[in-house]
């Protein structure tokens, strides 16, 4: 499966170079598209964590994100 991430900057907020490493650390990979992220995992019980994990790492940055789940 894969967790896809879209990531609506502000200028109010943390810098985007940041913005980036945070999600590197979470595992997240840049891709160019649609999304600006994408992170892999196998087994639909992980979801919870994963999302939890971002929405923590996002806290307080002022970014907004919207996400979506493929099964590719």
């Amino acid at each position: 499966m894969k967790l896809y991430v879209k990531i609506y900057f502000n200028p109010e907020g943390d810098d985007p170079i940041s913005v980036v490493k945070k999600m590197k650390d979470l595992g997240f990979s840049p891709v160019v598209g649609m999304y600006d992220f994408v992170k892999e995992f196998d087994l639909p019980e992980e979801y919870p964590q994963i999302v939890r994990e971002l929405h923590d790492a996002l806290k307080g940055t002022k970014v907004m994100y919207t996400v979506q789940t493929r099964k590719e």
